[in-house]
């Protein structure tokens, strides 16, 4: 045997046993992942919604199968279907009240409050609700504040499809202000430099309520645990610090 010959067959003998180890390897990864239990998660989006809102739901999840070292298997759903096929989840997370009735909140934790922003004009600022009589505009998918709700004072809303149709309402003068998530504003303002140019933010006279968002654990004491040890250990905060710029896991 000639010496090309050899190491013509050294190297293809290493490269079989190359390919053997790579196919044991991927089947043993295979098997592993279809014996290992799973959680079902559903993710709610609304399409006016932020999509860091999305995406710091979607890291919870991933953080409530680690910790009960299950595969999650990660379904995004509306609020409608989450709620009419609860069953087939262990975990829904991004619920609004609203989109709840009194059981279901009953077995839900509330885990993330982003504060609304009253919007105004900065020569013509707005802070005391009762002082106006014109449209304040306001996001489609925002709750009507309760602080709102518990007062006399009589608004007149004006719904919009999303936070730049409400904010864009203010610089027409369309509207009188605009109440939007500190996130979104936080966004828009980061984009357009005529925002932070011609508006201001206020707090305002009564408050305007923070958005509360509900994760829901369908009769799953261990994922109730994980997510509560994770959110006790202040790991929750931290993520929402690094993806939504702000802790906004406290009211």
């Amino acid at each position: 045997m000639n010496k090309k010959t050899s190491i013509f067959r050294i190297t293809i003998g290493l490269f079989i046993c190359l390919f053997f180890l790579l196919f044991l390897g991927l089947h043993f990864h295979t098997t592993q992942n279809s014996t290992q239990e799973k959680l079902t998660v559903a993710i709610v989006k609304d399409s006016t919604e932020n999509k860091k809102i999305s995406t710091f739901n979607k890291k919870i999840a991933s953080a409530i199968g680690k910790k009960l070292k299950k595969k999650v298997i990660l379904k995004t759903v509306t609020a409608t279907t989450a709620i009419q096929n609860k069953q087939k989840y262990s975990v829904i997370i991004g619920l609004h009240k609203k989109a709840m009735n009194k059981q279901e909140i009953k077995h839900s934790l509330v885990y993330l409050y982003i504060p609304n922003e009253l919007v105004s004009l900065k020569d013509k600022g707005l802070s005391n609700l009762s002082a106006t009589t014109k449209k304040i505009s306001i996001v489609k998918n925002i709750d009507y504040p309760q602080s709102l709700v518990l007062s006399d004072i009589k608004l007149h809303f004006e719904r919009e499809s999303s936070a730049a149709d409400a904010i864009n309402s203010v610089m027409t003068k369309r509207t009188r202000a605009a109440i939007v998530s500190a996130l979104d504003y936080t966004t828009l303002t980061s984009k357009n430099i005529d925002y932070l140019e011609n508006l201001k933010t206020n707090q305002s006279t009564p408050p305007v309520s923070a958005q509360a968002y509900y994760l829901y654990v369908n009769k799953d004491t261990s994922a109730k645990k994980a997510f509560t040890s994770f959110q006790g250990s202040q790991a929750l905060a931290r993520l929402s610090f690094n993806i939504l710029g702000q802790d906004y896991t406290k009211q």
